[in-house]
């Protein structure tokens, strides 16, 4: 059994602005609303935002729909039901706790004189769109409304008389709440792997998703064959295959997939030959797997380069654990990596790097880490071995011989858990096979065309198919 723990971290969290957008198509049966607010002032304290809204003035602080929006400050709600009013208020949030609402906005959705088919399903999802409009409130151009994995029309057999129920006292019914029971896990997973989405001790297996992709220069999107809610991506260290020193850019991350490429630093020329780079998908949370090790997924902004900012687990691990980190966003085209250094059970240090030549100064980015205690064996169909080295790798390639016995070549993710050479670096990978993988620590040369590298200590993750 997998068991989840938060600690509950108190932060300034005040919603300042709450200003409506409104977009109505000229032949509709409904309005299309943009909500956009202020982003919190401590906006780095944040997780993210969530949009109530409802049929009537808040009452108690409740209203019949509730979405969790993530780090934006803009939103669109795709279908509401003309002659209706409605209200509509946001609050800020991180884990453990949620600010109060904003100042609330109300609007009126006219009439609507057209004449419409009610038999007609746009979205194909078995429900009529009179009957997502009118009796269910999801959006008849999705068949997924809530994005958990089962389309509308099976959620509702699904569901049956309690598919307006509200299972977790969240505010969102079941219908249209990705997770039902908030166990951590998305309806469609939970329901795809025999576990009941309404009861939250009936657990699916061990929330991640693992794969390698080839990738070069230009964006590409990796789709996910599960469905999550708060996916948290990791994906390092790149291959080998193009000699010019590049990073690894994430974007657009949400529960169906993410954005990927390769990114060559400023002074080159952009181009880069196609890579190999393996990822780790990971529900947000921290978790317990049956042996006792700890794992923990998570996502925190900053702008540090200049100097390194400290950053908390949610749980106190057992012994000191290998992260491995991303930047997850593409808020400024300068490329950039991450360092690490001083992990210790409770948190560890980290920057972003810019090439040498530049100003070390970067926009506010996302950041993905994965802690994971050092440990071999099995999660669900997966086996693993976490580790790190000895503070022995260099720009000299080095190998690493693996300890577990794997059927398939693995996916392999690693990171420097320590920062000895001050210089920007990456790790780069060559010769992965069954037994090991051969690992190198490269510098760009923006400033000078040195690149030797002190030693540093590496951890990394390898994951394979039984």
């Amino acid at each position: 059994m997998i068991s989840k723990h938060i600690n509950y971290r108190f932060y300034r969290i005040v919603v300042l602005a709450l200003a409506l957008m409104l977009f109505i198509p000229a032949i509709s049966i409904a309005a299309v609303v943009t909500l956009k607010w202020d982003p919190n002032p401590e906006s780095e304290n944040v997780t993210g935002y969530k949009v109530y809204y409802g049929y009537s003035s808040r009452h108690d602080e409740n209203y019949e729909f509730k979405i969790n929006v993530g780090n934006q400050t803009t939103y669109t709600i795709p279908v509401l039901k003309s002659g209706q009013v409605y209200y509509f208020a946001v609050t800020a949030y991180i884990e453990g706790y949620e600010s109060p609402f904003s100042d609330e906005i109300v609007y009126y959705v006219p009439q609507s004189t057209i004449d419409i088919d009610i038999d007609i399903d746009t979205d194909g999802d078995g429900l009529t769109d009179d009957d997502e409009i009118n009796i269910y409130g999801t959006n008849p151009n999705d068949p997924d409304t809530d994005v958990d994995g089962i389309n509308d029309g099976d959620e509702v057999e699904f569901w049956g008389y309690d598919w307006d129920m509200d299972f977790d006292n969240d505010g969102t019914i079941n219908l249209l709440d990705p997770d039902s029971d908030n166990d951590g896990f998305s309806d469609g997973t939970e329901k795809a792997e025999g576990s009941d989405p309404g009861d939250p001790n009936s657990n699916p297996a061990f929330p991640l998703e693992i794969g390698e992709v080839s990738v070069d220069h230009n964006w590409k999107r990796v789709v996910l064959n599960d469905t999550f809610i708060d996916p948290v991506v990791v994906a390092n260290p790149l291959s080998y295959n193009g000699s010019d020193p590049a990073v690894l850019r994430i974007r657009n991350v949400d529960s169906r997939g993410f954005d990927i490429r390769v990114q060559e630093w400023d002074y080159l020329d952009g181009g880069h030959a196609t890579e190999n780079v393996s990822y780790i998908v990971m529900e947000r949370g921290s978790y317990i797997l049956e042996d006792g090790t700890k794992v923990e997924a998570g996502t925190f902004n900053t702008d540090s380069t200049g100097s390194f900012r400290w950053v908390d687990f949610s749980q106190t691990f057992n012994q000191v654990p290998v992260v491995t980190s991303t930047v997850s966003s593409f808020n400024e085209e300068d490329a950039v990596c991450s360092r690490l250094r001083n992990i210790d059970t409770t948190g560890f240090e980290f920057r972003m790097q810019e090439q040498e030549l530049n100003r070390q100064i970067h926009t506010i980015e996302t950041i993905s880490y994965i802690a994971w205690e050092p440990s071999s064996g099995t999660v669900g169909n997966l086996t693993f071995e976490v580790d790190k080295t000895d503070d022995v790798i260099t720009h000299n390639l080095q190998t690493i011989v693996y300890n577990e016995t794997f059927m398939a070549t693995p996916v392999f993710l690693a990171d420097m858990q320590t920062t000895d050479g001050g210089d920007t670096a990456n790790l780069r990978w060559q010769n992965k096979d069954l037994y090991g993988i051969d690992i190198n620590i490269t510098e760009e040369q923006s400033r000078d065309s040195e690149i030797y590298h002190t030693t540093e200590v590496v951890g990394y993750m390898a994951f394979s198919v039984q």
